[in-house]
């Protein structure tokens, strides 16, 4: 964006958006809060191999730890 002052001299006025990191993700993507901190992990859930024990024993493992704070959320507010 620029405006002139009284001087007529062009001022390039500065947006917050401007020192933000460029995000590579889609506009769909980051209306729901993906940004590069977050690629990493989708990208590791989504490499595991259902045919493989040992992948489906790290999922199941994701799955406690991202699930246990939200169950202990929904405990709290239920008492």
């Amino acid at each position: 964006m620029r405006t002139q002052d009284g001087d007529d001299e062009e001022l390039e006025l500065i947006q917050p958006e401007d020192f933000l990191p460029h995000n590579p993700f889609p506009t769909d993507a980051q209306r729901l809060g993906f940004d590069r901190w977050s690629g990493g992990g989708i990208d590791f859930a989504a490499s595991l191999n259902g045919r493989k024990r040992s992948h489906r024993y790290v999922a199941i493992t994701l799955l406690v730890v991202f699930a246990t704070p939200l169950l202990f959320t929904v405990l709290s507010l239920l008492r």
